[in-house]
């Protein structure tokens, strides 16, 4: 049957930080066929490329601009305002991409994130939102080139190009390293032990793969050496990741300590380019507010995997000193969304096998994970992707949660016999509500709100009030009507507090 053609739909968040001076790259989603896009006011010094959707350039002067966009096809015109805030805030709402470690693990490649960008657009993911391809471990292999930095291994033999590509498809890039001598499975990581680490190399007949020197973690934990090295090479990395065109780093270490942070952080600050700098793994509590002041992503777990027992402790049993830490721009990132068909961890080619979580655990997550603006991030086989998983991750309504421009932390309450009520303030005034049963067993809950939602899987319009009753593993979650008089105000007051330093003396009227 064929599909009715319809005017085309945005889908951005509506607020988009960059540092002035810096290089930023802005995706526009916008879902619908035959779409021509154009840009009405880019600001200065800036470029918009209808053919990938992309804003690019360098804003100069601190300040907001409301730059409008245009997207038309034969069934109609439509248009959109994204306020691009130029200030020290970077990734005002969650970053939502995909990123290689759970489907392809050590045999990630060039081909083959070429081809996850050309799924996630022709798929029609990105118009959705989902537009950032990243890579995690396994694409290192020696230091060379003028910065002395680490280039791709033989299954990367052009970084930049790769970008390049991967821009070309309207989508963000995005890298992985770490400020010890290795990486996690035993390829080189940002710092040296004065030269001389080859003494820690596994001989070349036990190395899994030429450039995976170390073996897999803890490989070089067993041989009880400093992993931290003397040598610090992560500012060498970070200008060439800039001229490569990196959008996006995954930093993995552990702990997550302050001073490594601060150096990365200011490098990165420095480096001419806007990257993002999300911590991994499993970072102190008692830190949370330093280090989200200082990375956009902070993980706060272990690594996530495909069974209930994980993702609902991970989801749910995190410490409140997190939410107490979020807002624009600095979000506690409880690992990937576990979704779709995927590969197997630290295997060099893995098979796609669904996920062990029901269709109701899926949902779930994903619920979760907007009401606690988490970053969205798939790990699955996108090209392969069947329908039940496609129109999961396109619930543009629940999308929107996550990207609310006012990242409010959710008040929790706990209603007995594995229930637990979860509410979030919106920047439109409206509220989302969810009820999360953790339970085996089907449970009810009583509501008593004297106001009207709409379920947000189902659809369905009701009256908060009365019995509610939530299958096991599973959730209902509401969207109830806005006030339209706090529209902006919470908003408002979200910026202040982040402390726009490079946007100047901001009036009221101006979000």
């Amino acid at each position: 049957m064929k599909k009715s053609l319809f005017r085309p739909r945005f889908h951005a968040s509506g607020v988009f930080g960059v540092r002035p001076g810096n290089e930023f790259l802005l995706p526009l989603p916008v879902e619908g066929e035959r779409v021509s896009l154009n840009c009405v006011n880019p600001p200065p010094d800036c470029a918009f490329d209808a053919a990938s959707g992309t804003l690019r350039g360098r804003i100069s002067t601190p300040g907001v601009y409301r730059v409008k966009f245009e997207a038309e096809n034969p069934a109609g015109r439509t248009t959109c305002e994204i306020k691009v805030i130029a200030g020290e805030q970077i990734q005002l709402t969650p970053p939502m991409g995909w990123n290689s470690w759970y489907c392809f693990s050590e045999g990630v490649s060039d081909r083959r994130i070429r081809a996850i960008a050309d799924a996630l657009v022709e798929r029609g993911l990105a118009a959705h939102g989902w537009n950032s391809v990243n890579i995690d471990d396994c694409w290192q292999g020696e230091r060379g080139g003028k910065h002395g930095a680490l280039q791709g291994n033989e299954r990367f033999p052009d970084m930049k190009a790769l970008a390049d590509y991967v821009h070309s498809r309207g989508l963000r890039f995005g890298i992985y390293s770490a400020p010890w001598i290795s990486t996690y499975a035993g390829f080189r990581g940002g710092s040296t032990d004065g030269g001389r680490e080859e003494r820690l190399f596994l001989p070349e007949s036990q190395r899994l793969q030429p450039h995976q020197v170390f073996g897999r973690y803890p490989g070089l934990h067993e041989l009880q050496v400093d992993r931290i090295g003397s040598e610090w090479k992560v500012g060498n990395d970070i200008r060439q990741w800039a001229e490569w065109g990196v959008d996006f780093v995954k930093m993995d270490w552990n702990p997550n300590d302050l001073p490594t942070t601060r150096r990365i952080a200011s490098e990165l600050r420095d480096c001419g380019r806007d990257i993002v700098l999300s911590l991994s793994n499993d970072a102190a509590e008692a830190d949370a507010q330093a280090l989200l002041s200082l990375a956009q992503l902070c993980r706060i777990s272990h690594d996530i995997k495909d069974l209930w027992s994980s993702i609902s402790s991970i989801g749910f049993d995190h410490s409140a000193v997190w939410h107490a830490a979020m807002g624009p721009g600095r979000f506690p990132d409880p690992d990937m969304l576990q979704i779709g068909a995927i590969g197997v961890p630290n295997t060099p080619n893995p098979t796609f096998s669904p996920t062990r979580l029901t269709l109701d655990e899926q949902r779930l997550q994903f619920t979760l994970w907007c009401l606690l603006s988490a970053p969205l991030l798939l790990s699955c086989d996108i090209a392969g992707m069947d329908e039940a998983t496609f129109q999961l991750l396109t619930n543009d309504e629940l999308i929107a949660i996550d990207q609310d421009p006012l990242v409010s932390p959710p008040e929790i309450r706990d209603r007995g016999r594995g229930i637990l009520e979860y509410r979030k303030k919106l920047a439109d005034g409206a509220t989302a509500v969810a009820l999360f049963n953790r339970s085996d067993d089907r449970r009810s809950c009583l509501m008593d709100e004297a106001c009207r939602g709409r379920e947000l899987w189902s659809g369905e319009e009701r009256e908060l009030c009365g019995e509610l009753m939530v299958l096991p593993h599973s959730v209902q979650l509401y969207r109830t009507l806005p006030a339209p008089s706090r529209q902006d105000s919470l908003f408002r007051n979200a910026m202040r507090g982040q402390s726009l330093q490079g946007a100047g003396n901001l009036s009221a009227g101006t979000f």
